[in-house]
């Protein structure tokens, strides 16, 4: 049973409020853009079951009325996702993303652009080609018209494109995407910048495949000694450029050059995947072939059998740029 001073002082306590005379208990604002760059950390530090825990959280917390939050965190959950290798879950969330940015923003719009370029490269994951590609065309468009031609904007989604078109085989279209890239990276990037060198090994790859081969070891060439200036010569990516570098030789019939390449991707691909990997395994059996071309059989057969026996169990992670 309430007291009679217990609602008198209630009373006046209203009465106070209503007048102005006592402060009301302010609302916590949420620091939202705060939040989710926290999750950053964690993500770039490898711990990606902890940035999707992170990232999943602060999505259910985000209120419904902020679409364009929402949007945000999705977009780098999908990253994350497909960091995990969860392509369907990362899939649907690039998807979701897209769709609010494009209810809040419109369809012509840089975050949209984003989004579909994100997109795109999961559908093409997931043996979609045709719908990824006409999202990259979109978001260059688009990007063509609010970032400016000679935009970094444009020259990413450029790079995009060739890429997938390296995926399709369609290296003269994956070349002139790729060429164009490269044009505007380095006009506005430093020398040396990591773009510029991805650039250039992924043109190289498609003028290898063009059998443009004196152009392709220029460019490849170029991007190891830029990896190796930058302290990266015994990464990833210089891997990658060391057998394409022995492709190039190879078809060349320069069997001692590319003997050499062939050497040093496989050292650097057992650093840097394990030497279970399919990408050590397939440039294994490139070597293997190598030797057989070059008289050396018994070596080259049983190099071949390696590589066969590691193709059967070897990892299927995939080459990420780095």
């Amino acid at each position: 049973m309430i007291q009679p001073r217990a609602v008198l002082s209630l009373t006046l306590l209203l009465s106070a409020l209503a007048q102005g005379e006592v402060a009301a208990v302010p609302v916590v604002q949420e620091d939202w853009p705060a939040l989710l760059e926290s999750t950053a950390r964690p993500a770039m530090q490898g711990r990606l079951d902890e940035a999707e825990k992170q990232l999943r959280t602060l999505l259910a917390r985000a209120p419904d009325s902020q679409p364009a939050l929402q949007a945000d965190i999705l977009h780098r959950l999908q990253f994350v996702l497909l960091g995990r290798q969860q392509y369907a879950a990362a899939s649907e969330a690039a998807a979701k993303a897209l769709a609010l940015r494009q209810q809040v923003y419109g369809d012509q719009h840089l975050k949209v652009a984003e989004s579909q370029q994100a997109y795109a490269r999961l559908l093409a994951l997931n043996g979609q080609p045709a719908l990824a590609e006409k999202l990259l065309l979109q978001a260059l468009a688009s990007r063509d018209v609010l970032a400016g031609s000679e935009s970094l904007a444009v020259a990413e989604s450029q790079q995009a494109l060739g890429v997938l078109y390296q995926q399709l085989k369609q290296h003269d279209k994956a070349a002139e995407q790729l060429g164009r890239a490269l044009v505007i990276r380095q006009k506005r990037l430093p020398a040396d910048h990591a773009d510029i060198l991805y650039s250039q090994a992924r043109l190289g790859a498609s003028l290898q495949q063009l059998q443009h081969y004196d152009r392709a070891i220029a460019l490849l060439q170029d991007a190891l000694e830029g990896e190796t200036r930058r302290g990266n010569a015994d990464g990833l990516h210089a891997a990658i450029i060391q057998r394409e570098l022995a492709y190039c030789h190879h078809y060349q019939r320069r069997f001692s050059e590319a003997e050499g390449h062939y050497q040093q991707a496989l050292t650097l691909l057992a650093l840097n995947l394990g030497s279970q990997h399919r990408a050590y395994a397939t440039t294994l059996q490139a070597l293997g072939w190598l030797y057989i071309s070059s008289e050396r059989e018994t070596e080259g057969r049983a190099m071949l059998e390696q590589a066969r026996t590691l193709l059967q169990q070897a990892s299927q992670k995939p080459l990420q740029r780095q």
